[in-house]
């Protein structure tokens, strides 16, 4: 099930890659249309979600909805899923950020129960 839900990102346009990983970095399940290496992809985005989540509660901003990093070549957008898990979602240059970011919040609910 869970598959199924995260192949739904893959539906939008210039989405390539969406990962969902424990804290501990290890991947529990990936669809990927292209080239990305999910295992690399799973263990950055544990460890930049740490540090990003440190640095939230050492600047008391509170708890972290998402995180999107723009990069030159597209976007990687991050969010928590639970207290052990967290999803990546990977796009080119030219995506809908906002659309993906829609679809996180809608879908969110589904793929913890997925879990």
């Amino acid at each position: 099930m869970l598959k199924q839900i995260l192949s739904e990102f893959l539906r939008l346009d210039g989405v390539t890659a969406a990962v969902v990983a424990g804290r501990d970095g290890f991947v529990i399940e990936s669809v990927v249309a292209g080239d990305v290496d999910v295992e690399a992809l799973g263990a950055m985005a544990s460890t930049g979600m740490g540090t990003s989540e440190a640095m939230s509660n050492e600047l008391g901003k509170g708890e972290m909805h998402q995180m999107l990093i723009e990069l030159e070549n597209g976007p990687i957008l991050l969010a928590p899923l639970t207290e052990d898990e967290l999803i990546a979602i990977v796009a080119n240059a030219n995506v809908n950020v906002g659309r993906i970011r829609y679809e996180l919040k809608k879908n969110k609910d589904r793929i913890i129960a997925a879990l």
